[in-house]
Parts: structure tokens; C-alpha cells; sequence
């Protein structure tokens, strides 16, 4: 029997433009995805049992058939051509749920990523992305990582210019946001055509002038009184560049041309929130850390 365990990074959007409403009811999307060094820890341990068992150290967490860990799991088995005896999936948590940082999906991509490793990659990465998506729009992106421009649903994924040294500081508050809930809230305001992920395509390699164009249409289409206090406490934070919340909330960011001037507004964030991490750009998604095969 094997062990490996995997590291997986969370995202955030810099942009994020919903296009339109599709027929099957998912929503056409423009978004420039980055994934920062806030890390979800998957061991993956082989076993006799006969089925996939989950256990996390977050409270809150399904640990059953409804956990995106172990839905990449069976879609996983049941793809590659692999005797199955039973895994353990033990998730280490550090991403807030319900933030729009694809905590959930960074586990499913670990899940993706380890399994393929530890039986000598029976699956080609566009087979492993594939699979991702029938679970979720982000997992693609969280199993190829670093910069890129996100259309479709999100699994048009086109690798870019990975952006200059900057320090990010994220802020979650304690009120969450559901994915159904941003999305009706989006469908109810109608479809926003600013083209903000164009914009900012324009000067992806300039962090300050692609600071500038950070926007999410959700939450211009959410309006929350507390969503916008948030953003303004991080503006607020001498040095900031710009602020913007990601995906579908509530964590917001903003960028920093310096660690000094990012630590400084996470200092004065931790007053208030109770999330609160800096971090900086990463350059893959997700990766295996360590690896200890058994007879």
C-alpha cells in the first residue's frame, strides 16, 4: 500500500466577467484566475477497506459522498483502469469555505493530482481535467495553476504571463456566500458587459496598472453594505493598489507592490477580521510533497 500526500493552492480572480446565461442553465464566464500560496494538505492512503473514507479538521465539513474530494475520487477510479482495494483521504484545511477562494476544488484537484501519481499516471492531464469538471467549474484551473485566462465555464483555460512580485493580503468576513446564491443575485441584476478582464489583459505583466482593473461582477451585482466596508479597509491600508472581492465571495484581496506594506495591512485587517493572510502568486496549482510507497 501507498501513501503520498499533495499540496493544492487556492485562487483568486482578478477579473471576473459573467459573459451570459447558457441554456443548461451554467453561466459563460471571462476571468483571469491566480492561484497564491494559501495551501489545502491531501494525504491519499491506500488501504483494504473496499471504499473511500474522508476526514477533515475542519468542522463544517462533509465528510461523505458530498465532498468534492471524494466525488474526484470515484470519478477517478472510475476512469483510470485500476484495481480498487479502498483509500483514506485525510484534507488538512487552511482555505475558508464559502470565501470564493476554491477551497473545496483545490481538494478535489489534490485528490486528481495524487491519485494519477501514485499509479504511474494512467491519465493524460486533459483526461484529469475533464474529470474535474464534471465536479466543478474551478477544478480545472486548480489542477494547472499559476496565471490564466478562464472562459467558458472556466475549463477554457489559456496560460499567461505570470504576474511580477506582488504581496497579497486577503480578507474574509464572517458572513459567507453561497455559489446559487451569487449567481442568482447576478441573473437578477442582468449581465454586466464591462469588459474588465480585457482591460486588464492589457497590462498583465504592470502589477500597478493591472491593480487598477481588478473587478468582479458579482460583487457589483451583491452590493453588500458589509462587502464594501471590507474593500474600503483594505484600500484604505497605505500602499494598496487595488482591492477586489473573488469569485463568488466573501473573501476579498488587495494587492501590494511590497511585503512591508502588505504586512502592514494585514496587522491593521486583524483587528477587525478574523481571516486575514497574506500571501503571494504561485506559479502551479497543485503538487505532490511527499511520496512513500509500501509493499
Amino acid at each position: 500500500m501507498s501513501v503520498i500526500r499533495v499540496t493544492a493552492y487556492a485562487k483568486i480572480n482578478l477579473t471576473l466577467d459573467v459573459i451570459n446565461k447558457r441554456s443548461d442553465g451554467y453561466h459563460d464566464l471571462k476571468s483571469i484566475m491566480q492561484s497564491v500560496s494559501l495551501p489545502e494538505f491531501v494525504t491519499l492512503t491506500e488501504n483494504d477497506s473496499g471504499v473511500i473514507t474522508l476526514e477533515c479538521d475542519k468542522k463544517g465539513v462533509p465528510c461523505d459522498e458530498r465532498n468534492i474530494a471524494v466525488k474526484c475520487a470515484n470519478e477517478f477510479y472510475g476512469a483510470a483502469d485500476i484495481p480498487f482495494t479502498g483509500l483514506h483521504i485525510n484534507v488538512r484545511k487552511n482555505i475558508p469555505m464559502q470565501a470564493g477562494l476554491a477551497g473545496g476544488s483545490a481538494d478535489g484537484a489534490a485528490v486528481l493530482f495524487g491519485l494519477n501519481v501514485l499509479y504511474s499516471k494512467p491519465l493524460t492531464e486533459s483526461e484529469l481535467l475533464s474529470l474535474g469538471l464534471r465536479v466543478g467549474a474551478d477544478i480545472p484551473f486548480c489542477l494547472t495553476g499559476g496565471t490564466c485566462l478562464a472562459e467558458g465555464v472556466g475549463e477554457k483555460l489559456t496560460k499567461l504571463t505570470p504576474l511580477p512580485e506582488c504581496f497579497i493580503v486577503l480578507v474574509k468576513p464572517d458572513i459567507g456566500v453561497s455559489t446559487a446564491q451569487a449567481y442568482a443575485a447576478v441573473d437578477s441584476a442582468g449581465m454586466n458587459a464591462y469588459p474588465s478582464t480585457d482591460e486588464a489583459l492589457l497590462f498583465i505583466g504592470d502589477i500597478s496598472k493591472m491593480s487598477e482593473k481588478l473587478h468582479n461582477d458579482f460583487e457589483a451585482a451583491l452590493d453588500m453594505p458589509s462587502f464594501r466596508s471590507v474593500k474600503e479597509d483594505i484600500l484604505n491600508c497605505p500602499g494598496c493598489l487595488g482591492a477586489c472581492m473573488s469569485g463568488s465571495g466573501s473573501a476579498f484581496f488587495g494587492i501590494f507592490d511590497s511585503e512591508e506594506k502588505a504586512e502592514r495591512c494585514t496587522s491593521a485587517m486583524k483587528k477587525k477580521y478574523s481571516f486575514v493572510q497574506t500571501v503571494t502568486p504561485t506559479t502551479c496549482g497543485v503538487f505532490v510533497d511527499q511520496q512513500n510507497k509500501k509493499a
